[in-house]
């Protein structure tokens, strides 16, 4: 099969040019890669919970030695590790030797964590691009192209899939495989196709080997949505033995497929332990609602109100209409009516199996239903925009729609914004400017949170918690003892981010019980009487000899801070010695 022909490039490309969901995906890619940069070039980046730089390659390793695990399942670290394969091969060959030692401090080298960082994150720019792409076809096969652009357009501008977009966490390759998982379920229902739930399964089995949260997103809604079609369609009925054998087999390849893509073949007992720490430590640690009915229903209802944190406000109401009217319509076609509570099953399913079970609303676990409730949004706006038949009303509706659009754009520019004029890049230029080579820099916590430090300054890492629990960071020593002993440590500065510190002053006695609670982890430090004594000192301009002299913070006038994951518009305080 030869190459294709220039004349049919051109046709491919005129065809692309008047297609409005190709024009979507091309300004979603702009707002994807403004920001792309961020943090970089660097040791380490600032993706807070991101597998890249660091941890990719090192959780394969722990993937597969028996009775270890990684945080994450293998999937996207795979994937990584094909992609960045070239730079791995120049490291190694340039390393002194194969021993670990040598190895990592050859990988920590800037040129190459900055190669795999900007690499991760292109491939999240993919995946968010394949995303918009499965929710228009999901939009697609309910109400037609143009109700499909519109939801491409609509998931376009969710504020934190923007952030996530740009970042090497997993958030987006989850969804990527499971929003192609939904499509082919859709279609699979809406296409009487029962064979198609095989496809189905591998691609859930995918999403769920990326990062294991998305078996919330089938967990009820698979078997809510195959009971509703053998209720409601009557060729389903008729066709009930061979929809429940496809079922059937589609659960065991499922299945199947989960074992090779989470490794379970290859290390059973690290598997074991992880899930073990999933269901322990990594979630119950970080709840944030009480274990209990009054805090589940808070759960539910802070997803709900938090709506605005993702879209503008008024998008609810076409999210609304689109339901509306897909129920309304396809009443008479029962095949389509179950296909289009598809997308709210499984929002509904992540709802319950997900957040009410590790009773967390943040950013990152309400963005699966914020991107699908964009199916029905897009079916609201082509409704509202290309429904109306008198000339008046439409204009009027579409001068509405452009209005509410404006805001959504400006709100995902907004993250844009926030990347490029991060506090931290005003705090790096403060540190060029004023230390001296050999000055002696204090800083404390993990290293997404820093800025990068000038060359030619000594850094100190302090903190009572064990060396071997901190990532490696070239240049900066690490010092195991408590944070108040640096003026006997010989700090002439201390650097302190508010991503960090803000753990250590905050009173856990003041913090409401009623559903809502601070998670385990948070009261923890909030009780660690030393800590917080020293922290609360230092940020008052209490601590012996050091004063506040530079606090780099948000100042755009244009450009509103938002705090994705603790990760942005944080302020950097930086403190000297006054002798």
């Amino acid at each position: 099969m030869g190459l294709p022909s220039a004349a049919s490039l051109r046709r491919a490309a005129a065809r692309a040019a008047r297609s409005p969901l190709a024009w979507i995906l091309a300004a979603t890619f702009v707002l994807r890669v403004v920001g792309i940069g961020w943090g970089l070039p660097a040791s380490d980046g600032w993706d807070n919970d991101g597998v890249a730089p660091r941890d990719f390659l090192a959780g394969l390793v722990e993937t597969v030695v028996p009775g270890h695990y990684y945080t994450y399942p293998p999937v996207h670290l795979v994937l990584l590790a094909f992609v960045t394969a070239p730079v791995t091969i120049v490291a190694l060959a340039r390393a002194r030797s194969l021993q670990p030692g040598d190895v990592i401090h050859e990988f920590l080298k800037v040129p190459y964590m900055t190669t795999f960082a900007v690499a991760a994150r292109l491939v999240s720019v993919a995946l968010s691009l394949g995303i918009v792409w499965a929710i228009a076809k999901m939009t697609e096969e309910l109400r037609g192209r143009r109700a499909g652009w519109c939801a491409a357009a609509f998931v376009g501008v969710n504020v934190p899939f923007t952030y996530y977009a740009h970042t090497t966490n997993l958030d987006v390759p989850y969804l990527f495989w499971g929003c192609l998982a939904l499509l082919t379920l859709v279609r699979a229902v809406a296409r009487r196709e029962p064979r198609s739930l095989r496809r189905w399964a591998v691609l859930a089995a995918l999403a769920v080997g990326t990062k294991d949260q998305a078996y919330a997103l089938f967990l009820l809604a698979a078997p809510a949505g195959l009971a509703l079609w053998l209720a409601l369609d009557p060729w389903a009925r008729r066709s009930a033995r061979v929809v429940l054998r496809e079922a059937a087999l589609a659960t065991g390849i499922g299945l199947g497929a989960l074992v090779i893509a989470d490794a379970v073949l290859v290390n059973p007992t690290g598997f074991r332990a992880r899930v073990r720490f999933l269901l322990g430590p990594a979630s119950q640690d970080y709840a944030q609602y009480t274990n209990d009915w009054r805090g589940r229903w808070d759960v539910v209802h802070d997803l709900v109100t938090r709506f605005d944190l993702y879209y503008p406000a008024v998008f609810a109401i076409l999210v609304a209409l689109g339901l509306a009217l897909v129920v309304r319509a396809d009443r008479r076609r029962p095949e389509r009516l179950v296909a289009a509570l598809l997308p709210l099953l499984a929002a509904l399913s992540f709802t319950v199996c997900f957040n009410c079970v590790a009773r967390r609303t943040d950013h990152r676990f309400g963005l699966p239903q914020m991107v699908l409730v964009a199916v029905y949004g897009g079916i609201g706006l082509e409704a509202l925009v290309f429904g109306p038949r008198r000339a008046p009303v439409r204009w009027l509706a579409r001068l509405v729609a452009a209005a509410a659009f404006a805001a959504a754009l400006f709100g995902a520019a907004d993250v844009d914004a926030n990347l490029l004029l991060d506090p931290r890049y005003d705090a790096e230029a403060w540190m060029r400017a004023h230390v001296s080579p050999g000055d002696t820099i204090e800083t404390y916590g993990l290293n997404v949170y820093m800025p990068r430090f000038p060359p030619g300054a000594r850094v100190i890492r302090a903190g009572p918690y064990p060396s071997e629990h901190r990532n490696p960071m070239p240049g900066v020593e690490e010092v195991v003892d408590d944070y108040d002993h640096a003026a006997a440590r010989g700090a002439k500065y201390i650097v302190v981010s508010q991503g960090w510190a803000w753990r250590y002053l905050l009173d856990p006695s003041d913090w409401p019980s009623d559903g809502h609670m601070l998670a385990p982890t948070e009261q923890v430090s909030g009780r660690d009487r030393e800590a917080t004594a020293y922290f609360r000192a230092l940020t008052s301009s209490q601590y012996g000899r050091y004063k506040l002299v530079h606090v780099s913070t948000w100042t755009s006038k244009l450009w509103p801070p938002i705090d994705l994951h603790a990760s942005t518009a944080r302020d950097i305080w930086i403190y000297a010695r006054s002798d």
